[in-house]
């Protein structure tokens, strides 16, 4: 059975695992800053008492949210984690009044592009030079 939780501080050692195996992009103690300031929007799905994914999204103004980052671990993908994390953070920026949401995907990440596709997202645009690396992102929106 899949617990949809928010993030609490003892999550983090799971967070950061699945992190590094998901994106290795980030500085891993940044989720720490998000649990401090935008609580609400930092969420995990547990199996088991083990933190399997984790969806951080904060709101960028007062309606829009943004989600920083999604992740599931490779070994829990493919079992819709990711769309029970995606639609709890969706009903959190719902409640707090945002209409719209947004994100950034890697060019290169067909898959992540295509899941948020089936869940309504619309490429909005292209970043240039987005990521460290120097790869594009789509903008991806979706209306709430």
């Amino acid at each position: 059975m899949i617990l949809i939780r928010k993030f609490e501080p003892k999550d983090f050692p799971w967070v950061i695992e699945i992190e590094r195996k998901a994106f290795d992009e980030h500085d891993p103690y940044f989720y720490m800053k998000f649990y401090e300031t935008c609580s609400d929007g930092f969420i995990v799905a547990k199996i088991n008492g083990i933190v399997i994914g984790f969806i951080v999204g904060f709101l960028e103004s007062e309606k829009r949210g943004r989600i920083f980052s999604l992740a599931v671990h490779p070994d829990y993908q493919n079992r819709r984690i990711g769309s029970f994390l995606l639609k709890e953070l969706i009903n959190v920026f719902k409640t707090a009044g945002a209409v719209e949401i947004i994100l950034e995907v890697r060019v290169s990440n067909i898959r992540a592009k295509k899941f948020y596709e089936r869940h309504g997202f619309i490429q909005a645009g292209i970043i240039e030079k987005y990521y460290n690396d120097g790869e594009n992102a789509y903008l991806m929106k979706l209306n709430i």
